[in-house]
C-alpha cells in the first residue's frame, strides 16, 4: 500500500546485510552477501518500487573435489596435493589419472567446470 514494500525475500545460502523490516518504503534498497567461495549471481541490490521487491540475487554453491570421489575414478588434482579442493562456480579443475592407470575412453573431459555445486569427474582405468 502506498508503494511500501514487506519483508525482503530470503535467499538460500545468503544473507541480508541488514536486519529486517515488516515494512519499507517506496526506493528503500537492501544488500545480500553469499558466504565465502559462493557466487553472487544477479544484483547484490534489491530495491522497493511500487510496493514490490526487485529481483534478489541467487548464491551459487561451491563444489569439492573430495579424496573419496577421485579415488573413486583413479584421478588426482593435477596440480595441487590435497585432500579436498574447494572451487567456485564457474571455475575449472584439472584432473590426471593416478599413476598406474590411462584416461578412460568414455570419460568426461580432464578439465572440470564446477557448476552450482557439481563437479563431473572424469574416469582412469588400469593401465
Amino acid at each position: 500500500k502506498g508503494g511500501k514494500c514487506g519483508s525482503p525475500p530470503v535467499i538460500e545460502n545468503g544473507d541480508l546485510l541488514s536486519l529486517p523490516m515488516q515494512e519499507y518504503s517506496e526506493g528503500a534498497t537492501l544488500e545480500y552477501k553469499c558466504p565465502n567461495l559462493y557466487v553472487l549471481e544477479g544484483s547484490q541490490y534489491i530495491t522497493c518500487t511500487d510496493g514490490q521487491w526487485t529481483s534478489p540475487p541467487v548464491c551459487l554453491v561451491a563444489c569439492t573435489a573430495s579424496e573419496e570421489d577421485m579415488g573413486r575414478n583413479n584421478i588426482e588434482l593435477k596440480w595441487l596435493t590435497g585432500r579436498k579442493l574447494y572451487s567456485r562456480s564457474g571455475d575449472v579443475i584439472e584432473f590426471r589419472c593416478k599413476r598406474g592407470y590411462s584416461e578412460d575412453p568414455a570419460s568426461s573431459p580432464f578439465r572440470a567446470e564446477c557448476v552450482e555445486g557439481t563437479l563431473e569427474y572424469p574416469r582412469c582405468k588400469p593401465a
